[in-house]
């Protein structure tokens, strides 16, 4: 699916090398995906090409700032604010209970989910540990 851009001031002109963009990914439902800074985002988006949520972007909306300072502290604020799904740094979205509960049981090797959940899982939890694992979204 193709990307629509949507520049909120333009790129960057010649003579100012500090200004950062400041960006949000969206999916088709406008769902935010994902917020990030770069002073070079075409170059930036290409290395977010490989990530596994990377298929469901269907928009850009791109901001730019005067210098890299300002640019961090509105990603910081936009994250913690916004809950974009797949940012995990400045993120406070709730984790979800099943990967919590899977993420702090004592460290060994699970061989399957059964080792993890002795007394079995419902469809439902199934369902969305096979969601999570899609995502890339486990933390």
């Amino acid at each position: 699916m193709p990307i629509v851009p949507r520049d909120t001031d333009g790129p960057p002109d010649g003579g100012a090398p500090e200004r950062t963009a400041l960006y949000r990914f969206y999916d088709s439902d406008d769902e935010l995906l994902y917020v990030g800074i770069s002073k070079d985002p075409t170059a930036r988006w290409e290395q977010h090409r490989v990530k596994p949520w990377w298929r469901d972007v269907t928009m850009r909306v791109i901001e730019w700032h005067d210098d890299r300072a300002t640019a961090e502290h509105a990603e910081r604020k936009a994250i913690q604010t916004e809950g974009p799904r797949h940012n995990v740094q400045h993120n406070q979205r709730p984790a979800n209970p099943v990967v919590v509960e899977a993420l702090s049981a004592p460290k060994r090797s699970y061989r399957t989910l059964a080792d993890l959940y002795p007394d079995g899982i419902s469809d439902a939890q199934a369902r969305r540990i096979v969601a999570l694992l899609r995502l890339g979204d486990v933390r």
